[in-house]
């Protein structure tokens, strides 16, 4: 793979965009010379950041920090979303997770955490080629829904923790089919925790009382 572009190695800074409308991104940053960019929500200022490690002919290698502050209610814990855009007809074809950076503030202590690509077809977890991705504490891994989900679980990050997947030789890799021409492929990274049982058993409860409640 001939290198392109040399990026930054740490995730030192959160890159912000200004866009007009009450339903822009708040936030925004050009994946180097890759031919993508990755855009967040305004209720996700301060609390993502993307740092591009490296781009390739093929692939843009990058680092992401996020920090999960919001409790579990109902239906678990809120996601964290990012979406990636292609904004060049001479986008690499593989976006490559290097590293993470993960705070857990939820006040909770999850037992597993899932990744999660939406799109129409066009973003797949490359399941061979992210073999090694380090995911301790979390010792299981399983590839799901045809390569678009990445589970794990098998350990507990704690409530106050950060955790670092990635740490070590491996990378999570994903397939993107590139278009030649706009409108230009755009997919979604969706990571959510998964919450302890004691923490879920009591969501439970707590949503069949409320039914009983309502009637």
């Amino acid at each position: 793979m001939a290198r392109r572009q040399l990026g930054v190695y740490a995730l030192c800074a959160i890159v912000f965009g200004a866009f007009g409308g009450s339903d822009a991104k708040a936030g925004t940053i050009i994946l180097g010379d890759s031919g993508w960019q990755a855009t967040w929500d305004s209720s996700l200022d301060g609390l993502v950041g993307i740092a591009v490690d490296l781009v390739t002919d093929d692939a843009v290698f990058i680092e992401k920090s996020a920090e999960f502050i919001y409790g579990p209610g109902p239906g678990g814990f809120p996601s964290i979303a990012i979406t990636f855009q292609q904004i060049s007809p001479n986008a690499v074809s593989q976006i490559v997770l290097a590293d993470e950076i993960i705070t857990n503030s939820t006040g909770t202590d999850w037992t597993g955490f899932n990744i999660q690509l939406i799109d129409r077809g066009d973003a797949v977890f490359n399941e061979s080629m992210s073999d090694g991705f380090g995911t301790s504490p979390f010792d299981t891994q399983m590839f799901a829904n045809g390569n678009t989900s990445f589970q794990v679980s098998g350990g507990v990050v704690p409530d106050g923790s950060v955790w670092f997947p990635g740490v070590g030789p491996g990378e999570l890799y994903i397939d993107v089919v590139v278009a030649d021409a706009a409108p230009f492929t755009v997919f979604t990274l969706k990571e959510t925790p998964v919450p302890e049982p004691a923490t879920l058993g009591l969501m439970l409860v707590g949503v069949v009382i409320a039914s009983r409640r309502r009637r």
